[in-house]
């Protein structure tokens, strides 16, 4: 028995084609088809088959086209032949794959890809056209005319365009452009915004010498693309309009297009002159250097190697407006190596592995090496808050680490000079992936070229950060003098907190909660769950620092212990434990004093026999410099939490760990057990996270009985005034200015402290200040949690004036409406928008921004031509709307 998908749904069997049922029975089957030997659950079956709320009868009327189909299927009657599988959660078709043509096309697709990436061009050229020449249309076309419209339906006409792509690459580089230009134009016209088919029709135009028609082809997609998407060409499609502007002999290449996808646009502008050095690594695109290739790899665009980057879905932004920290290592290898390439090739490649570690353990990405110099970045994929200090923190890490290679190290350089380290911070524009993956995001700004410059003023085995490193990493670590180019060097960790914490105002609620549960927990002798869930600089560690001292201060006599997670426990999963255990042994941090206070704590509660000595052992490694193996991390979980229960029952225990939403998996789970297994013991174990941390668990804290969860919404306009007074001073501020910043405050108290220090500071402005560049660093960082879609519906957002219905959503961003209703309900989850209480026009949702700051920075993201094509569209939409209502 024979199946087809690729075009109308027909079975054919030994004796002909197969009549099929009604059209449950053949959506069915289609949908089952599409998903062949995969398990496809119950109620994605039933979601294909009905639009919206399935009817009662829904799962009996599935049922009996199973059973319909079974006894069509069993009707072949062939050893071996199709069956259709009852297996949880729902139903398992087994084909074999030279029995759907769906299956036979995808074999042929990935062997034709493969012929095209090695350069057997003809060979791609003949399995390509003969894939494609399975398809008779739509993918199950009839049932699309029936109403389906399912996501599979439309993934695999984007793997059909982007196979008949890979067909255009090989003819073209076989010299075929006259054979295939009238289905390129034709192809072209109908998927105008394809900028890989329009570099393709490009290309074949030129060669046939119609250069002005190859212009007006790059023209007809731009405009598609801006009116469509609000996007500009991509990298590469501009670099072939400057090829066929300037009858670039690239063009006459048989790859002409994969050469250009590897370089793209003309060299920028490169760093001084370096030493040639023997590295291994091997040059990548590089932000703002770009060095070419030593040779071209045989790799061609392909879907899985995008061109430049994947299709994205409509509205996703791939340039968006950043602030990131670059870092630049110079390591240059001396002369006493004697000439052997094998030592320097080791050496080189060992110098290469410890700079890669470092950047990596501290969260940054190697963009490439040029020479000497090894590039990384650090906030160009996902920003974070504190990428100027990840980033300073790695240079003096691999600066650590790299003094093994001196002249009394292991591994002599023999007269090398030391490395040198520089970091500069700043504003970029970053290109990238839909979904920040693929290949190496490209940056345009001056950072490259402003910490190429640093480097130079940097003495051997030094360090120096920009001003603005500096300025957005003082509050944690100590610098040098400034010199007089604004550089300085950093001199570690600053170990005393420079700033007072700020009032606790407008928490009144929220405290007598805490206090009622510091009690009830020493009273009643049980374990209570306490969760503090809040977006960044709501207050959170600010609530926990006054539980701590209602703690204290307690009648009941409580311990105080905590620890909190951290992005530098990338190497230790573990840290968490570590430092509670630090914590509530008295030592404050993990290490050798630490190893003596654990030992007194452990004898001290449950003796020096067998069991101490058993928690002893199982617990110490916690303390070491090495983080303990994974196969004992059962048993010191088991140890860890007899030790806190152990305190608890000897005590009553506030343990307070703070922003688990970064925390490891198991360790969540250990936390959890914590909270249920504790036994009747005193233990207030408070955790904070943001509320992220509920798209993992979304159950966290719920069913247990004796639990309690906490949301910190935004201060009211009061409890703000009276905190940015107190935070003020004596500081009297215009009337309208005041307004201003309150509402630009937004009830988040991290962003009073912010602006209260700008208006405080030398050099403070006339009127409303700028946003803060910590607020703007932790706003970026917060949309940078959202998935890339989440993110477009915001753009569309404030375009639309800041509140807006999924209708408007789906015209500005030109997504389905189903899709915009679901985004705009998860950014209301996740505190980024608030639903009104008011519907629109229509009768339809309408949503706001939660935060003044969360539009500020959606604006400031988005490229000045994406940002006025999406407010026209809104206009135009807002137009039309009420034009209708008025008719």
């Amino acid at each position: 028995m024979k199946f087809q998908v690729l075009g109308p749904l027909t079975v054919h069997g030994d004796s002909g084609p197969v009549v099929l049922g009604g059209i449950k029975q053949r959506a069915t089957l289609g949908h089952l088809l599409l998903h062949a030997n995969e398990v496809v659950a119950t109620s994605a079956l039933m979601g294909a088959l009905w639009d919206g709320e399935p009817p009662p009868t829904a799962r009996k009327m599935l049922q009996n086209a199973v059973s319909a189909l079974r006894g069509l299927l069993a009707a072949d009657g062939t050893r071996g032949g199709p069956v259709l599988l009852t297996h949880a959660p729902g139903y398992l078709l087994r084909v074999d794959g030279d029995d759907l043509d769906l299956a036979t096309y995808r074999t042929l697709a990935d062997r034709g890809r493969a012929d095209l990436a090695a350069g057997a061009w003809p060979a791609a050229a003949r399995t390509l056209r003969t894939a494609l020449g399975l398809w008779r249309g739509p993918v199950l076309a009839d049932l699309a005319e029936s109403g389906a419209d399912w996501p599979e339906l439309r993934t695999l006409a984007q793997a059909r365009s982007a196979t008949h792509e890979d067909l255009y690459e090989a003819e073209l580089a076989c010299g075929r452009h006259q054979e295939v230009l009238e289905e390129l134009e034709t192809h072209a016209q109908r998927e105008p915004t394809r900028e890989r088919l329009c570099a393709q029709l490009m290309l074949a135009l030129y060669r046939r010498g119609r250069q002005a028609d190859a212009l007006d082809a790059y023209r007809r997609t731009r405009t598609a693309l801006a009116s469509r998407l609000g996007l500009e060409p991509g990298r590469v499609l501009r670099a072939v309009e400057r090829a066929v502007l300037d009858h670039d002999p690239v063009l006459g290449q048989p790859d002409a297009l994969a050469i250009m996808a590897l370089d793209g646009e003309p060299r920028r502008t490169t760093p001084a002159p370096v030493e040639p050095s023997p590295a291994t690594t091997a040059p990548a695109p590089v932000v703002g250097f770009e060095p070419r290739p030593a040779a071209r790899p045989a790799t061609l665009p392909t879907p899985s190697s995008p061109f430049p980057y994947p299709g994205a879905p409509a509205g996703v932004l791939t340039e968006q407006h950043k602030q990131l920290s670059m870092l630049l290592v110079r390591t240059t290898l001396g002369k006493g190596l004697g000439g052997d390439p094998e030592d320097a090739a080791r050496l080189s490649g060992e110098l290469a592995t410890a700079i890669r570690d470092e950047v990596a353990r501290h969260g940054g990405k190697v963009s490439g090496v040029l020479g000497p110099v090894t590039f990384a970045l650090f906030g160009v994929v996902r920003t974070r808050e504190d990428d100027a200090e990840r980033a300073v923190r790695a240079g003096r890490a691999i600066l650590r680490r790299l003094r093994q290679y001196g002249g009394g190290g292991p591994v002599p350089v023999h007269g090398g000079s030391a490395p040198r380290v520089a970091v500069a911070t700043g504003d970029v524009v970053v290109t990238c992936a839909a979904d920040g993956t693929g290949a190496v995001p490209i940056v345009n700004g001056a950072v490259p070229k402003s910490c190429a410059d640093l480097l130079e003023t940097v003495p051997p085995g030094g360090i120096r950060v920009c001003a603005a490193t500096r300025a957005g990493t003082e509050r944690s670590l100590a610098y040098g003098p400034a010199e007089p180019d604004g550089s300085s060097e950093p001199l570690g960790p600053r170990t005393l907190c420079q700033d007072p914490p700020p009032a606790l105002v407008g928490r009144e609620r929220e405290l007598e909660q805490l206090a009622g549960a510091l009690g009830d927990v020493g009273r009643r002798q049980r374990p209570c769950l306490l969760t503090v869930l809040g977006e960044p600089g709501a207050g959170k560690s600010r609530l926990m620092a006054e539980l701590a001292r209602h703690a204290r201060r307690s009648p009941h006599g409580y311990r105080v212990a905590g620890g909190h997670s951290s992005w530098c426990d990338r190497d230790r999963p573990l840290a968490l434990l570590e430092r509670t255990l630090a914590s509530v042994t008295g030592s404050g941090r993990p290490d050798e004093a630490a190893q003596d206070a654990l030992a007194r704590t452990v004898h001290a509660l449950f003796g020096t026999g067998e069991r101490g000595t058993w928690l002893l052992d199982r617990l110490a490694p916690l303390l070491r410099p090495e983080p303990p193996a994974p196969a004992d991390w059962p048993d010191l979980a088991t140890a860890w939490r007899l030790l806190l229960t152990g305190l608890a029952a000897e005590r009553p225990l506030l343990l307070v760990l703070e922003d688990l939403h970064t925390t490891p998996d198991p360790v969540l789970d250990l936390v959890t057990e914590l909270a249920d297994a504790a036994g009747p013991v005193p233990l207030l174990l408070a955790v904070t996270a943001r509320p992220e941390l509920l798209d993992r668990r979304p159950t966290w804290g719920g069913g247990r009985r004796d639990g309690l969860t906490l949301t910190l919404d935004p201060l009211d306009e009061p409890s703000s005034a009276t905190l940015l007074d107190a935070l003020l001073g004596h500081e009297e501020l215009p009337a309208d200015v005041r307004r201003d910043v309150l509402a630009r405050i937004g009830g988040n108290p991290l962003y009073a402290v912010e602006y209260a220090r700008e208006l405080t500071g030398a050099g403070r402005p006339v009127g409303p200040p700028p946003m803060p560049r910590h607020v703007r660093q932790v706003v970026a960082a917060h949309l940078d949690t959202l998935p890339p879609l989440a993110k477009a519906v915001l753009v569309c957002a404030s375009a639309l004036g800041g509140v807006c219905c999924a209708d408007g959503v789906a015209a500005v961003g030109g997504v389905h409406r189903a899709d915009a209703a679901h985004w705009l309900d998860h950014l209301e989850r996740r505190d980024f928008l608030r639903r009104s209480r008011h519907p629109s026009a229509t009768g339809a949702l309408r949503y706001a921004f939660r935060h003044p700051a969360t539009r500020e920075a959606v604006d400031a993201l988005v490229p000045r031509t994406v940002r006025e094509d999406r407010r026209r569209r809104a206009e135009a939409w807002t137009e039309n709307t009420a034009a209708l209502l008025t008719a």
